[in-house]
């Protein structure tokens, strides 16, 4: 009989991830595990989420992180939304492990945060340099909101300066939404004001 170790690396040889159930070997559940973690410590397997594995391309391998990090980035770049959640990215890998390679996408400037598990698509802004949301703040929390299942609508300021009672331009800062919300959503210091309507 061949080796566990063996055994693993010829189911996983067609290229498609295999969950841990699929490896059905003539050995224990611990057994399978052991010979799993040595894999990825040898750089021939790569674990891309919670009990999900895939043979290591290239010569030095890879690892779960760059995977999952690489798929998130791909994923956002073919959205046309501007804003994510974290738990659109669930089906990639375990909760700690899709929130590291989402900090690692900010770092990378691919990703603003712009509230607790939201991120939006950013690129470098022309005056700073500094990765930004490809689209303005307003825009964004709108976005954002609408994902949480708030309804918006415009706030008490927009109301009246577009029906002439006041000449003051609304600032674009003010969001009303219709559910109490505790989040705080913006980016580098500047948050919108959400209004609560009556």
């Amino acid at each position: 009989m061949q080796p566990i170790v063996t055994q693993i690396v010829k189911r996983l040889e067609g290229g498609e991830t295999l969950s841990r159930a699929d490896f059905a070997l003539d050995a224990d559940y611990d057994s399978v595990g052991r010979a799993l973690r040595q894999l990825v410590a040898d750089k021939q397997v790569v674990r891309v989420g919670r009990g999900r594995y895939r043979k290591a391309s290239g010569p030095a391998g890879g690892s779960s992180l760059g995977t999952i990090a690489d798929a998130i980035e791909k994923k956002v770049r073919r959205s046309k939304r501007n804003v994510f959640l974290r738990g659109d990215f669930a089906d990639l890998g375990s909760y700690d492990a899709v929130g590291r390679a989402l900090r690692q996408k900010a770092r990378d400037g691919k990703l603003v945060q712009i509230g607790y598990g939201l991120y939006a698509k950013a690129e470098p802004s022309p005056f700073t340099g500094k990765p930004a949301p490809v689209v303005g703040i307003k825009r964004l929390a709108t976005e954002a909101l609408g994902r949480l299942g708030k309804k918006v609508s415009s706030s008490s300021f927009e109301q009246a300066y577009n029906g002439g009672r006041s000449t003051q331009v609304p600032t674009g800062r003010i969001v009303t939404v219709k559910d109490r919300v505790r989040r705080r959503i913006g980016y580098d210091g500047n948050y919108v004001i959400l209004e609560r309507t009556r």
